[in-house]
């Protein structure tokens, strides 16, 4: 008799139909493209095991040890050819043959932590639960499976007009990046011109097969509420979420996470704008906006001690959905050469929340280049801003200001190659100037620092410094780096590294330490495509005079031709 899976397993990896559209898309595309005479896939694994010893800090009480155990799996998978028309590295060839092209690309991940680390125990009012439950943000690395994309392209439709891409994609822009399960439509306009329209769901943390990182800002947290009304009209407050169904007794979900707000769908559509095929100016103009709706009452009207009125307070005067996101962004970016050598690369870039009415980021530089030097200046501000359903958006939160810039010298056939980076920064928010208040004289709002480095590579060596000390508002860090490799052989290569790095707050009284790391690796590639490492780290510092890391992993790509 086949063996029943552990309650919650299924219904942690399971597909629900809304999330599940873009995938089912790009499948029914998949299998309606004509039968392929040949078509040619990539596949990249890559296994990694990591083993740690960490220590943990208890107030009134001895210190344990935690022991990680983690492995992680990931697969790279494209196809590419399936309408068999193409040879086997047109995709390289700038000029390929005309016609559609048609491809499947994809990249799955899946992490396990088998340690301590998210399936040990804590004792908690004179009761032991599962570290996982006190504390929920661990479940996403105790069990994870995270489709990063996954989706089918078709390009070159309708004469090389149309391009067409469907299932979950990543779109990554200057000062912007999300990921929908959806459908994207790309055409090709005349004047150097496309112009792009998608829809589809929002990928966040609750999507199957994502992570925390998809979700928009100020909602991956575990940690979830809902309002609970008082006696009279307007009175409560908010409060955990309590008298549910949950799931119990499964060691690799939290039996406390439970966010119903979050397993709404979040339909998202937008378009963009942008410029190809010219060599000396970019640009981009893109929008974007994602809404959601309320869960509306949470099980019974009479679960607590008044009627519910649903998940947020006076829910009769609020609307059944509201805007999550809608932003629009901006990115310029041109290549000149003035004469001789010299190349210049300005580039501009803002994005502008229309949810909070005010420009959140924005970006201004200019890259010089001659010859082997570089020399880029730049400025950057940013103002959090966060989901509309985030509880972040009571809080005061104020911009910042940073400006660096950064030579670099690294020519092509020389064997040494360095850079130095300088940058400051000056934060706007309320506990800055809190800071400023309660120490006095030292403490500022401002903070700045600089780094630097040089590398040498010749034959099957390569030896490198860094450097960096830094200082301000939000305390004191210096430390250097020495690292060096060796090729022993063209399959064989030695690594190690010694860092030694100084913390401070920088306010009289407080903890000051230093941190010394020495690590030591070894890779070895077993055939053409295949080749597995191996790295031993040690750490001391005030805390734990001696932790140790061990990383294994192994990577596996080949191109076959079918």
């Amino acid at each position: 008799m086949a063996e029943e899976p552990e309650p919650g397993i299924v219904r942690r990896l399971r597909m629900p139909w809304r999330y599940g559209a873009g995938f089912s898309a790009a499948l029914l595309l998949l299998l309606s493209a004509r039968t392929s005479q040949a078509y040619e896939f990539e596949v990249k694994a890559q296994t990694v095991g990591q083993g740690a010893t960490l220590r943990t800090l208890g107030l009134g009480a001895n210190s344990s040890v935690l022991r990680r155990r983690r492995l992680t799996q990931s697969l790279q998978l494209s196809i590419w050819d399936l309408a068999g028309t193409r040879d086997a590295f047109a995709r390289w060839q700038p000029q390929g043959p005309k016609g559609p092209r048609y491809y499947f690309a994809s990249y799955l991940r899946l992490d396990h932590e088998q340690g301590s680390w998210a399936s040990g125990q804590l004792l908690l009012d004179g009761r032991l639960v599962d570290v996982i439950d006190a504390i929920p943000e661990l479940e996403r690395t105790s069990l994870q499976l995270d489709i990063l994309y996954g989706y089918f392209g078709a390009e070159g439709l309708a004469g090389g007009r149309i391009d067409v891409f469907a299932g979950r994609q990543m779109d990554v822009q200057t000062l912007d990046w999300f990921s929908m399960d959806g459908i994207k439509i790309r055409a090709h306009l005349p004047a150097s011109l496309q112009v792009e329209a998608f829809a589809g769901l929002r990928v966040r943390d609750n999507s199957f097969g994502a992570t925390d990182a998809f979700s928009p800002d100020g909602t991956s947290s575990a940690f979830c509420e809902e309002f609970v009304e008082g006696e009279s009209y307007g009175s409560g407050g908010w409060r955990p979420i309590d008298g549910l169904p949950i799931t119990m007794g499964n060691r690799f979900t939290s039996d406390a996470e439970l966010c119903p707000q979050r397993d709404e769908a979040m339909p998202t559509l937008g378009f963009a704008v942008a410029t190809e095929h010219l060599r000396k100016f970019t640009g981009r103009l893109s929008y974007r906006r994602s809404h959601s709706s309320s869960p509306g009452i949470l099980g019974e009207v009479d679960r607590l001690d008044n009627p519910d009125l649903g998940y947020y307070p006076f829910e009769s005067e609020i609307a059944d959905s509201g805007v999550n996101e809608e932003r629009l962004a901006l990115s310029l970016r041109g290549h000149l050469s003035p004469g001789g050598s010299l190349r210049l690369t300005p580039y501009a870039a803002v994005r502008y929340s229309v949810l909070h009415g005010l420009i959140d980021e924005a970006h201004l530089g200019t890259k010089f280049v001659r010859n082997a030097h570089s020399l880029e200046p730049e400025v950057f501000y940013s103002a959090p801003t966060f989901d509309g359903n985030s509880i972040f958006n009571i809080f005061s939160s104020e911009p910042y200001n940073d400006a660096r810039i950064t030579w670099r010298f690294s020519p092509k056939t020389h064997v040494w190659s360095s850079y130095l980076r300088g940058w400051g920064r000056r934060y706007h928010s309320e506990d800055a100037q809190q800071a400023v208040d309660a120490v006095g004289l030292g403490a500022n709002t401002y903070s700045g620092g600089g780094q630097g480095g040089l590398r040498r590579r010749s034959g099957g060596w390569e030896v490198r410094v860094d450097a960096f000390a830094e200082a301000g508002y939000g305390g004191r860090r210096a430390g250097a780096l020495l690292a060096g490799g060796f090729e022993v052989s063209r399959d064989l290569a030695l690594h190690g590294r010694f860092s030694l790095v100084h913390l401070g707050e920088g306010s009289p009284g407080t903890l000051e330490g230093t941190a010394g790391g020495l690590q030591a690796g070894v890779r070895y590639r077993l055939n053409r495509g295949i080749a597995t490492s191996l790295v031993v780290e040690e750490t001391s510092n005030a805390f734990d005079s001696f932790a140790l890391a061990a990383v294994a992993l192994v990577d596996l790509a080949f191109q076959p031709k079918t």
